[in-house]
Parts: structure tokens; C-alpha cells; sequence
């Protein structure tokens, strides 16, 4: 057996490497060389199999929304969306306003939007709303009679353009007189993301009587299926 030069220091390299076959050193190059490429190239495979399965889906997905128009859900991974504060503005109890966070956690909330130059109609699904709906004229001034005793709520809609929606409300409830205004907009290239867009809704409300304030901001993505109150029961 050959001995390596640390093994018998007499035995130099030169010696060592004419021992070799001449073409050993390159097969050896070309050998480490492929088991790089190797890995290399299935790493570019599995990245362009990865891109072509992302473009099916993106292909798959509808065109992103130019507008307020149609079905969307609140998205709870966003902002602070509990009504909580715009009720303890309103001087609502402790144990109804617990009721109305109960069932905001259990149950999602739908906003449904028709929106044109004229008028807007809006149909709100969730645990305390069972479908109920807003339908106001652009630009004038709506009044309405609520139960019970006929109390007055006076509503006003204008729009910039699709993607914006401002109506301010003023209600005679049982804890005192409340003015709101519900502001929403469509911000688009969310995250980056041009195909991402999400509806945006800043809810004030004001208490006359103490003149407290509250602001809330909630999210609200696309829902691309039936909307909820058109399902059939």
C-alpha cells in the first residue's frame, strides 16, 4: 500500500501524485462540479415550477376592484375592529355591549355595496344586523322614522368617485342624540400587491350630550362568492 508523506516523511508529494492516473484530478473537478450544478438546477426547476403554479392561481383569481361595488367580508386580522368604544361612547351598559362583542367574534360581517352616481344602497349581514339595508340618494338629505317613537334620523351620502363613500348620521337614541360618519374608501396595491385591494371604513361617532368621541377603523377584502342575504334559506 502506498503511504502518504505525513505517514512516511522519506515519500515526497511528487511521488504521491505520479501514482495517480493522469486524468483522475479532472474527473474528480467534473465530479464535484456536477453534484454543485446538480442542486443547483433542481433548485431552479422547483423555483419554476413554483412561479407557473403562482401565475395559474393569480390566473384563477377575479380581476382586483376598481370600486366599492359588490360583496365584502370584515377581515379581523386588521385593524381595531370590535365596536366596543363606539358603544361605551354611547353610554350602551357593560353586560349589552359583552352581548355585541360575543357575537362579533362568532359571526362575520358583510357589507354588500351598490354604489352608482346617484344613489347607494348598502346591505349589511352580521350577528345584530339581519340584513339590513341603507338606501340613500346622493346628495340630499334623507330623513328617517325609527322604532320605537318614530325618532328621527337624519342621513347624508355623497361620493368623490367609486371608490369613495362618506355618509354622516344623526340619530336620537335612547342615551342621547348621536352623530356619525361612516367613511369608506378603496385603497389598492395593498402589501404590494397590485391584484390586492381592500375596503377601508373609519366609523366616528359623536355623544351631544357629553361630547365624547370615538373612531373606529375596520377592514373589509373582497367576497367573491354569493353574497349572504342572496343565499337561498
Amino acid at each position: 500500500m502506498t503511504s502518504t508523506a505525513e505517514e512516511n516523511p522519506t515519500t515526497s508529494t511528487t511521488d504521491t501524485t505520479a501514482d495517480m492516473d493522469v486524468d483522475e484530478p479532472a474527473t474528480v473537478v467534473a465530479a464535484e462540479d456536477e453534484m454543485e450544478t446538480k442542486p443547483a438546477a433542481a433548485a431552479a426547476a422547483a423555483a419554476a415550477a413554483t412561479a407557473a403554479a403562482v401565475n395559474d392561481d393569480n390566473n384563477d383569481l377575479p380581476p382586483p376592484r376598481d370600486s366599492l361595488n359588490g360583496c365584502w367580508i370584515m377581515d379581523k386580522s386588521r385593524g381595531e375592529w370590535s365596536m366596543s368604544g363606539y358603544l361605551e361612547c354611547m353610554n350602551v351598559n357593560e353586560l349589552a355591549i359583552k352581548a355585541h362583542e360575543k357575537g362579533e367574534n362568532e359571526f362575520d360581517t358583510y357589507h354588500t355595496i351598490e354604489l352608482d352616481d346617484k344613489r347607494v344602497k348598502i346591505t349589511k349581514r352580521s350577528r345584530v344586523n339581519a340584513d339590513l339595508v341603507v338606501d340613500l340618494p346622493l346628495g340630499e338629505e334623507h330623513v328617517e322614522y325609527i322604532p320605537p317613537g318614530d325618532r328621527p334620523k337624519t342621513s347624508l351620502a355623497t361620493s368623490e368617485h367609486d371608490g369613495h363613500l362618506h355618509i354622516t348620521s344623526s340619530l336620537h337614541t335612547v342615551n342621547g342624540i348621536a352623530s356619525v360618519t361612516d367613511l369608506k374608501q378603496l385603497e389598492t396595491n395593498v402589501d404590494g400587491d397590485p391584484r390586492k385591494v381592500v375596503m377601508v371604513q373609519t366609523l366616528t361617532i359623536t355623544n351631544a350630550a357629553t361630547h365624547k368621541v370615538h373612531t373606529t377603523t375596520r377592514y373589509f377584502i373582497p367576497y367573491e362568492q354569493t353574497p349572504p342575504h342572496l343565499v337561498p334559506t
